[in-house]
């Protein structure tokens, strides 16, 4: 039986989207990616591009407060400029695949460096920032060390 150049190829991008699909990151070091990818674009200045990554519950409590959601964001980097705030990605405390996961990320600025944990719920194929702990906790009450 012969195989022909375009038989490979057939073969090949078959197997390829096989492996893309079962061999790809595992679900942590996706949710990881994804959390880099978002500190990011926080790094460049960029975000208005974040806001596709606040969850429903977190937009909702945004409106609650009197805010839209892009106003918000452009305070945020309106205060990290003046700050020189920079963003990292420290730990990973909890991840339950598919559903919630928490981030430990260091905000330094010329003040100092402090710790803040992130709670992120898994929403519409992707990750995005929660309101709240699966626990109970807000993120009000999230010690903070400086």
């Amino acid at each position: 039986m012969a195989f022909s150049k375009a038989s490979f190829r057939v073969v090949g991008l078959f197997l390829g989207t096989i492996c893309l699909q079962g061999c790809g990151p595992d679900p942590r070091t996706r949710f990881m990616s994804e959390v880099e990818g978002m500190i990011q674009k926080a790094n460049e200045g960029k975000h208005g591009e974040l806001e596709e990554k606040l969850s429903a519950p977190l937009v909702e409590r945004i409106r609650a407060e009197g805010w839209e959601p892009k106003t918000a964001l452009v305070m945020v980097a309106r205060k990290d400029r003046e700050e020189a705030a920079r963003y990292r990605l420290s730990d990973v405390p909890r991840f339950e695949a598919k559903d919630y996961a928490e981030a430990e990320v260091f905000r330094a600025d010329r003040a100092g460096e402090r710790r803040i944990t992130v709670p992120f719920l898994w929403e519409q194929g992707q990750w995005k920032a929660g309101t709240a702990y699966k626990d109970g906790r807000a993120w009000e009450e999230n010690e903070i060390s400086r």
